[in-house]
């Protein structure tokens, strides 16, 4: 690929490295626009070219596939200013890490809501599209609006609560690509340092440090992904480099050079036993490219 469309586009770029998995083949082509306008304008060249194209951001949820991806990804990782848009609120850019947004505004000014975002990886676009959170609160709660560029082009969306649940949304359909989202906060009671040291605290406690997504599943209506895994033995089970954590069976970890389909391997594993046991389907939480 000689003649490269963009001078911030990069060629057989490893996509390993921008996931928390640490694991994946390379993109045939990767896009790391730094600002908006080259983001919009990289989007809008993107989905002109044909076969397979991803936006990629923290990539806190994402198990890239041995061989790589085929097509184009977009890097939203220089979309990363955090600004204030008027009283309590603060425009925070795709790419901007959420943690950032927690410790450098939330914890700073008191704000309410950081029991719900502490401790949480990734970035802010992500965070919006999954509406991640904990049983405390989630992202999109917090959000006034969102500038999105999608295959229409450039426009904002002004969030009402009909428009999220658990860890899905419905205003930003894929392929759009998250700009930026105003975050509107309202000062606290209670000290939110001392929430936030709880959490973390407690996440430290309870949930596996390594290289890992996070939570692989969806936990479905009223019971625990990880307890279901548990009930059916399958705590620290390996497969090559990959093991279900011994602490948290909702948690797979790259412990030794895995690979793809080390982790996939146990995935399935995972969705195939609790539905035999418990005829309970096990969706996924991490998103296998392509």
């Amino acid at each position: 690929m000689h003649d490269m469309p963009f001078e911030f586009a990069k060629a057989d770029y490893p996509l390993a490295p921008l996931t928390l998995y640490n694991v994946g083949g390379p993109a045939r082509l990767a896009l790391f626009p730094r600002d908006e306008a080259e983001a919009c304008a990289a989007y809008a060249w993107m989905q002109r070219q044909p076969g397979p194209k991803i936006v990629l951001g923290g990539g806190s949820n994402i198990l890239v596939a041995d061989a790589g991806f085929p097509g184009i990804a977009l890097v939203t990782s220089g979309l990363d200013r955090i600004e204030p848009a008027g009283p309590d609120r603060y425009r925070a850019g795709g790419g901007a890490l959420l943690d950032r947004l927690v410790r450098d505004i939330m914890l700073p000014n008191n704000y309410a809501g950081v029991g719900g975002l502490a401790g949480i990886p990734g970035t802010v676009g992500g965070a919006i599209y999954m509406n991640a959170g904990t049983v405390n609160g989630t992202t999109c709660q917090l959000v006034e609006s969102v500038e999105l560029m999608g295959l229409e082009g450039r426009h904002a969306v002004r969030l009402d609560p009909s428009m999220y649940g658990y860890r899905g949304q419905t205003f930003c359909p894929p392929p759009t690509l998250i700009l930026s989202g105003t975050f509107r906060f309202e000062p606290a009671e209670d000290d939110q340092r001392a929430v936030y040291d709880h959490y973390i605290e407690r996440r430290r406690a309870r949930q596996p440090q390594g290289r890992c997504c996070g939570s692989v599943f969806k936990n479905p209506e009223g019971d625990h992904a990880g307890r279901l895994i548990e009930q059916c033995g399958l705590k620290g089970t390996r497969r090559g480099g990959a093991v279900i954590s011994p602490v948290h069976a909702n948690f797979i970890m790259n412990e030794d050079a895995a690979t793809c389909a080390d982790i996939r391997g146990l995935i399935d594993l995972c969705k195939r036993r609790v539905l035999e046991e418990f005829g309970i389907e096990l969706h996924e939480e991490v998103v296998t490219i392509p």
